[in-house]
């Protein structure tokens, strides 16, 4: 049983102005080998086809792997790339072999200059060239926006069923598993796509609270019944202004389709029931930070959800380092602010030595304008790390050249700001670990960062606040100006009526 591996990964908001070029993909890609040597020993989906091929005795044949942070449109020329280097990837497998199947890491949220639905894209290239009748499961972030083109295309599609994603491994784990089943054991699945009219905020996406808290034990009940291979929700990335945009449900059902449809309509009939819990409602800048700072005991994480770099905000706001300057914040820490221009001016700088900069605000006007500060250059770093926390376990990040920078306030406060060369979302506490933070010494915390934060940052929080701040991963949908999004949809059409077809 020979069984290629890949993946190529991007989540597109249509709402960034910097595209993703091929050069971002290809700072992480990796070929044939490289693939098993970066993402052995990792909780990765990756990871999870390497155990999983050890466990089952199949090979695992890898053929092309890249990713990039969520940013802008995925350029034509990126998507194509891209596309041929995976294809050729999987030509060299079957040059070498048969091939059994197929796996492939993507997410279901790629949005290219040429095609909205990037994944199909991909997937038509591979179908080319290995037939209609190969199996091919694909692993999906929860947050992909998924079309039925793309159901059938793949055999089956193994959905992150955790928000955080900490089940990325064990999902790619469950794929290696169906696939011995449908090869060694006459398995035929059959697949039913239910999409939802739902635009979920990404903060009640969390799956351990509610309304996803009961979504997920719902689908757990259901995929536990006997004949059920897969259930996979998704809530969308609600940043894209694309027709697909939408919640989804994938039931994958072994060779019963009127099973895996009924399935699918049940659990997509109670997320509909639930659609006002998906409303985040979260609080004011100035009275989050005016609580951090009265609270008795911190540290206290105020999540910058406009400016969530992990949805395809830039990063580099300065709307809340403003207010908590102007407040005369101390203890306190922004991880990160990416900024380029001032870690060059950093390193020039020197550690110890003080300068004054404009600080952010460069990419757009949406995340506040770039501030002039005083600071002084803690540290310099190259800015990699490795994960120690429960989200991506041994992967290894690039925020590339670093600089922590104390800065300060007219009030006598300061704060202390992570400023990183790339865009990086703070989902390990070994981020700021490595630049020699420690962030149970801070009283108030400010992460650029939606939910992923959760799985690292609540172990040590006395408490978390959304913080409403302005940008484009903000989930105040009727701030946001949507062109393409299939209408009507809840909660921009709340008057709205939907009946599963």
């Amino acid at each position: 049983m020979r069984i290629a591996i890949g993946g190529i990964l991007h989540e597109t908001s249509t709402f960034s102005k910097v595209p993703t070029t091929l050069a971002d993909f290809m700072r992480t890609a990796a070929e044939g080998q490289e693939i098993i040597q970066n993402f052995s020993h990792t909780k990765s989906a990756m990871g999870g086809y390497i155990d999983a091929a050890r466990d089952f005795q199949f090979e695992v044949v890898p053929t092309f792997y890249a990713s990039t942070a969520p940013g802008g449109l995925v350029t034509g020329e990126a998507l194509i790339g891209l596309t041929n280097q995976l294809v050729q990837g999987i030509k060299a497998a079957r040059q070498t072999g048969a091939l059994d199947g197929i796996m492939l890491d993507l997410h279901g949220a790629m949005i290219s200059e040429i095609d909205y639905d990037a994944e199909s894209y991909l997937l038509r290239a591979v179908r080319k060239i290995v037939g209609p009748d190969l199996p091919i499961i694909v692993a999906l972030d929860l947050h992909g926006n998924i079309t039925p083109e793309m159901v059938s295309l793949a055999t089956v599609c193994v959905a992150y069923d955790e928000y955080p994603h900490i089940d990325m491994y064990e999902r790619g784990y469950e794929s290696g598993i169906i696939m011995t089943k449908i090869v060694r054991g006459g398995v035929k699945p059959t697949a039913a796509i239910v999409n939802i009219p739902l635009l979920a905020g990404i903060q009640r996406e969390f799956t351990f609270a509610e309304p996803m808290l009961s979504v997920k034990h719902l689908a757990w009940d259901i995929e536990n019944e006997r004949g059920i291979l897969n259930v996979s929700y998704l809530p969308g990335f609600c940043f894209s202004d694309i027709p697909q945009t939408n919640f989804s449900v994938i039931v994958t059902a072994d060779n019963n389709q009127a099973q895996a449809q009924a399935a699918a309509t049940r659990l997509a009939s109670y997320i509909w029931s639930h659609r006002e819990d998906f409303v985040v409602r979260p609080t004011a800048i100035d009275a989050a930070i005016e609580h951090a700072m009265k609270a008795p005991l911190g540290p206290i994480v105020l999540a910058d959800i406009g400016d969530n770099p992990g949805a395809g905000a830039p990063a580099d706001g300065t709307v809340m380092l403003e207010a908590l300057l102007r407040h005369g914040a101390t203890r306190t820490i922004i991880a990160p602010i990416n900024d380029p221009e001032a870690v060059n001016l950093a390193i020039k700088a020197g550690v110890g030595n003080t300068l004054t900069l404009e600080l952010g605000g460069k990419a757009d006007q949406l995340h506040g304008l770039p501030l002039r500060v005083t600071a002084t250059v803690v540290r310099l770093t190259d800015g990699e790390f490795v994960h120690t926390g429960p989200m991506g376990t041994g992967v290894l990040s690039k925020m590339g050249p670093s600089a922590v920078l104390e800065v300060q306030g007219e009030k006598g406060g300061s704060v202390t700001v992570l400023v990183t060369t790339y865009r990086h979302q703070p989902l390990d506490l070994a981020m700021l670990q490595s630049q020699g933070l420690k962030p149970t010494e801070f009283q108030i915390v400010v992460v650029k960062s939606s939910v992923h934060y959760r799985a690292a940052f609540t172990p040590i929080a006395r408490e978390i606040i959304e913080v409403d701040t302005p940008g484009i991963s903000n989930p105040a949908f009727d701030r946001l100006e949507f062109k393409n999004l299939k209408r009507p949809i809840f909660p921009l059409d709340r008057e709205m009526e939907w009946v599963i077809s």
